[in-house]
């Protein structure tokens, strides 16, 4: 059944002995909804994890498998750490509600967890909705024995959307940055208290890096680590990168690190450029390899949190040029010492990426280098280490402990996605979403609309669209990984290409994400379209 309806009458008490609730550590249980995969996310709760283990506390993993296309991740867990991987689980991507598959295994955890230690297990819900709506659905059933901690990964639409949905379940929240609590405190004000920052950390070395020798003479060496993915990483930005130096006469060699859905078209893209190659997955002590190697890492992201890669980065020398986007991947940056900030925007494509990238570049070499590298390996010396990282989390582990429970509201649904039959009822679609496209679509009827969006919004309200009074001729959506594929019975298309479809209209389909998106209107209006959305 889809767990969107459990009532706090079925709970079990659970009351731990006094003695061993006052010295034990609380356990922890992270949730894992992406599997353990190539990305930040992962990377960050295998270390926390195994520095939590290290110091003691009972951690516990649970795996989801991962996305279709995502290359799993090389981790080494600490032999403290549980690895709980059910097999048979669906993709959490795709279980329209029913959370009924998964809970199981989260409650007997969390029951296991609790009565070996005495205390509360703290739950870290990550990355996607349903992952919270676990957490809403053992606060129902287990109240006595759960504590969520929200954890604020980017600053996002989305992030922030599932983090104030979930608001009545989590005791404490952590921001990625300073920044990112004034903006999340201006969201839930009645919580400022309960929100903070705990900077990620890698591992730093003690001593200096070596000074790099001279550029003249020689090419200058970029380095990118991480997923090769377009929407999020934009990494056909490095491939117009190399175009762009090789323009403008500057000799460089683009040396890309990593695997993601995006490698085949990357791989081909790089073909014809012989600057730039790619080395597909590594290890920890490759990687670091790479990064003394490189001069620069680039960065060419449309959004990040606080990016790893880029830490590491700074921690061997390597001196980050990092896109200028609303997110904690400048956070340490000292702009022109210990880094440089790229002219780029989130709106921009790939190829203008490649050009703004190509400027930093530019300055970089005309900079003084080892300056700035000894400035960022002293920035991820002083601000990201991983003993004061996970000394932080466990700080905020033990408030939360010794915070009362909180359970969720019965008459909620606890997912956060829901059934396309029952629109309006999960945390992407409001309550008054399917009346206000229906609205739209009628004061368009006669004219031909192409829908932005193919995700779950338009899911949800794939039966208002069916019924529509205009005439729907295309989806549009800013991800070029769904361009040219079918969505809905529709084709997804490019946004600079949509004139070709004949519309001459455009519906915002989302409420996450609906103010930016609206910001990035002007490639539409520049064809002539009109754009219009659901939400102010």
């Amino acid at each position: 059944m889809a767990i969107s309806t459990v009532t706090s009458a079925t709970a079990k008490m659970h009351v731990p002995a006094a003695a061993s609730a006052a010295k034990a550590l609380n356990p922890v249980l992270i949730s894992l909804p992406h599997g353990l995969d190539l990305g930040g996310v992962t990377t960050w709760a295998v270390r926390l994890a195994n520095g939590l283990a290290e110091r003691g506390r009972e951690v516990a993993m649970l795996v989801h498998p991962r996305g279709e296309g995502q290359p799993a991740a090389v981790v080494e867990l600490h032999r403290k750490v549980r690895r709980i991987e059910p097999s048979g689980w669906p993709s959490m991507h795709h279980i329209e509600g029913d959370l009924s598959p998964f809970l199981p295994a989260y409650r007997d955890a969390v029951r296991q967890m609790s009565d070996e230690t005495g205390a509360p297990v703290v739950l870290m819900p990550n990355i996607l909705g349903d992952s919270y709506g676990l957490a809403a659905a053992l606060s129902l059933t287990d109240f006595d024995r759960v504590r969520v901690l929200g954890w604020q990964h980017t600053d996002s639409d989305y992030d922030t959307g599932l983090l104030l949905r979930f608001e009545p379940i989590i005791s404490k929240y952590v921001a990625i940055d300073e920044r990112a609590i004034c903006v999340l405190g201006a969201k839930l004000p009645h919580r400022r208290g309960d929100i903070t920052t705990v900077r990620h950390g890698v591992r730093v070395p003690y001593l200096p890096p070596e000074r790099r020798e001279p550029i003249e003479g020689r090419p200058v060496r970029v380095v990118y680590t991480g997923r090769i993915e377009h929407f999020q990483k934009r990494v056909l930005s490095f491939a117009y990168l190399s175009d762009e130096l090789t323009r403008r006469g500057v000799d460089h060699e683009i040396v890309v690190v990593g695997d993601g859905p995006a490698a085949a078209e990357f791989d081909a893209m790089i073909a014809s450029r012989p600057k730039v190659v790619r080395k597909g997955l590594a290890g920890t002590k490759e990687v670091e390899g790479w990064l003394k190697w490189g001069d620069a890492f680039v960065l060419g992201s449309r959004f990040e949190g606080l990016c790893i890669s880029r830490i590491e980065a700074m921690a061997h020398g390597c001196v980050p040029l990092v896109t200028n986007v609303n997110s904690g991947a400048a956070t340490g940056i000292e702009p022109g010492v210990s880094g440089l900030i790229v002219d780029a925007q989130p709106g921009d494509d790939e190829k203008a990426v490649g050009v703004a990238l190509a400027d930093a570049v530019r300055r970089f070499i005309g900079s003084d280098r080892n300056a700035m590298a000894i400035a960022a390996w002293n920035a991820a010396l002083s601000q990201f280490s991983i003993d004061e990282h996970v000394e932080g989390v466990s700080k905020v582990l033990d408030e939360i402990g010794r915070s009362p429970a909180r359970p969720w509201r019965a008459s909620w649904p606890c997912a956060f996605s829901f059934s396309p039959n029952s629109p309006g009822c999960s945390g992407t679609v409001p309550s008054h979403g399917p009346r206000r496209m229906k609205e739209v679509l009628e004061l368009l009827a006669g004219r031909k609309v192409a829908i932005h969006g193919a995700g779950r919004h338009t899911i949800e309200l794939a039966g208002v669209l069916s019924e529509s009074a205009a005439t729907i001729v295309a989806i549009t959506d800013d991800n070029r990984d769904r361009w040219g594929k079918p969505f809905l019975g529709w084709q997804v298309w490019e946004p600079a290409r949509l004139a070709a479809t004949g519309a001459t209209d455009v519906v915002i389909s989302s409420w996450l994400h609906s103010e930016t998106i609206w910001g990035r209107r002007g490639v539409y209006e520049s064809q002539g379209l009109r754009v219009h959305r659901l939400y102010e």
